[in-house]
């Protein structure tokens, strides 16, 4: 905000004011939440009915995947949750082409989708107060890139 009284030669007179977070907003983001893990609850559904072995394939790989997002996440202040863009869909990819590579689109999608969402976002929300962002967006801007990467690449392994 501007001063007021600067025009006037007064500058630093008017008192400056800043907003301090209380509370954090905790918010879902569409494209990077609802619409990927929607998207992986039918493609669960399809590797599950393949038989057990993709599906114990799918579960390892988001498992791993999701360890791996927990660890590399970092909680920035004022912004967030970050993580590497590429490092989701790369290691969803090479976790089913090893597990699973009949099945390993759906499998690198669920996995690439799942472990940034999981390992990133939801079990960082108790480091979101600390870093006093106002607002933390489950599936936004730092896990977003990943989760885009991760269907641009299974896409490209279908």
């Amino acid at each position: 905000m501007a001063d007021p009284l600067a025009v006037f030669g007064l500058q630093g007179w008017w008192p400056s004011l800043r907003r301090v977070h209380r509370e954090t907003v905790i918010a879902v983001n569409v494209g990077g939440c609802l619409i990927p893990v929607t998207l992986a609850i039918y493609e669960t559904a399809h590797v599950a009915t393949a038989g057990m072995t993709p599906l114990i394939g799918l579960l390892l790989a988001t498992f791993i995947n999701t360890v791996a997002c927990y660890w590399l996440a970092k909680p920035i202040e004022g912004i967030g949750i970050a993580i590497p863009g590429l490092f989701p869909p790369l290691l969803a990819t090479l976790c089913a082409l090893s597990f699973v590579p009949d099945h390993a689109p759906p499998v690198a999608f669920v996995a690439g989708v799942l472990g940034p969402l999981i390992g990133a976002d939801l079990l960082h929300l108790r480091d979101v107060e600390k870093i006093a962002t106002g607002i933390a967006s489950i599936g936004g801007a730092g896990t977003f890139d990943g989760i885009v990467l991760s269907g641009i690449v299974a896409a490209y392994l279908a």
